[in-house]
């Protein structure tokens, strides 16, 4: 569904990402791991075109056989595709309901019926629903952080997207929301294909199912996660491991 080759990315004149080639499993959990500054997030960030305004993209970024990277591609219908959860929540300044249908609406969908459908199955997805269920007209923003960052992951399903990105999703949540948050991906996985970005090499190992590691730019290694942790083929991806660095 998902394959880079050749990928490059420059911001300025400083290469972040230098030739990494990767393809994604489908209906699988794929956590990119490796110090701050080593590339991941902006690997991220070039899947669904984040990067566009703020660097430049070279290579190819190949869904379902087409490049997005060219210039006829329509980037709205990308993101629709291919969704982002942030490090922060992001719930807008409206009620919990009107928060997971601000894509439909945008899209142009008016019919109540159909908006409430999406909103009880995002929500449900999102494992949300029974909390919030009885105040949906509520500010979402009176929720709890880990409430939050799943009514963005709800937001993000009412779209029905095939790939979500998320970039450091629990990185500000307490353990119990960070808990839930990760039953709630790998539920997920039986209908989407999730890239995360993690520093926490616990939650990698714990919900992943291929771990990719980068270095200052570069893929040293991407395998699933079990070998990975417990045979790498690379020496800089043992020491990382065992924090001799990082």
């Amino acid at each position: 569904m998902l394959a880079v080759k050749d990928l490059a990315v420059t911001y300025g004149d400083r290469p972040v990402l230098t030739r990494v080639e990767m393809t994604f499993p489908e209906n699988q959990i794929i956590a990119l791991i490796g110090a701050s500054g080593s590339g991941k997030s902006t690997l991220l960030r070039s899947l669904n075109r984040m990067n566009d305004d703020i660097a430049k993209v070279d290579g190819q970024i190949n869904f379902h056989g087409v490049d997005i990277n060219q210039p006829t591609a329509n980037v709205y219908r990308i993101r629709q595709a291919i969704g982002m959860v942030f490090q922060q929540p992001t719930p807008f300044p409206m009620s919990i309901y009107e928060n997971v249908i601000y894509g439909l609406r945008l899209r142009g969908e008016k019919k109540r019926q159909v908006l409430d459908q999406r909103v009880e199955e995002s929500l449900r997805q999102a494992a949300l629903w029974d909390e919030v269920k009885d105040r949906l007209n509520t500010p979402a923003q009176a929720l709890s952080g880990g409430q939050q960052q799943r009514l963005c992951i709800a937001r993000t399903l009412a779209t029905k997207p095939e790939i979500i990105l998320m970039d450091e999703p629990t990185s500000a949540l307490d353990p119990i929301s960070t808990s839930q948050i990760e039953a709630t991906l790998v539920d997920l996985k039986q209908n989407y294909t999730i890239i995360i970005v993690t520093h926490n090499m616990q939650q990698a190992s714990r919900i992943s199912d291929w771990t990719a590691y980068f270095e200052q730019g570069q893929l040293v290694e991407f395998q699933p996660t079990d070998r990975l942790f417990l045979n790498p083929k690379e020496q800089r991806t043992a020491d990382y491991l065992s924090g001799k660095f990082g």
